[in-house]
C-alpha cells in the first residue's frame, strides 16, 4: 500500500489495513475486470483513503473494517457485498 503511514497505527494495525486494502482491491478486480485499468491508480489511492478514515486507531479488527469498507463506497465504484471469511 505504499509508505504513507499516518500517526496513531501500530505496525500490526498497518498491517491489517494493507490486508484489508488487499482484500478489497481484489474484489473491485473480480466483480468489474472491464472496468478502465487506466483509473486504477485514482481508484487506489482513493480506497486507501477511504480505509484509513473507517480505520480506529489502537482497534483495528480486519473483518470489522473490511466489512465497513466493503460497504461504505457506492456500488459503482466498490462491490457492495462481503466476502466469505473464516476466523
Amino acid at each position: 500500500m505504499g509508505s504513507f503511514k499516518p500517526e496513531g497505527f501500530d505496525p500490526l494495525d498497518l498491517e491489517i489495513i494493507d490486508r484489508v486494502y488487499e482484500a478489497a482491491w481484489a474484489q473491485l478486480e473480480a466483480r468489474e475486470p472491464f472496468r478502465n485499468r487506466e483509473k486504477d491508480g485514482e481508484r487506489g489511492e482513493g480506497l486507501r483513503k477511504r480505509i484509513f478514515a473507517l480505520a480506529t486507531s489502537g482497534k483495528v479488527d480486519f473483518d470489522t473494517l473490511c466489512d465497513k469498507v466493503l460497504t461504505s463506497k457506492p456500488e459503482s465504484s466498490m462491490p457492495c457485498a462481503k466476502t466469505n471469511r473464516q476466523g
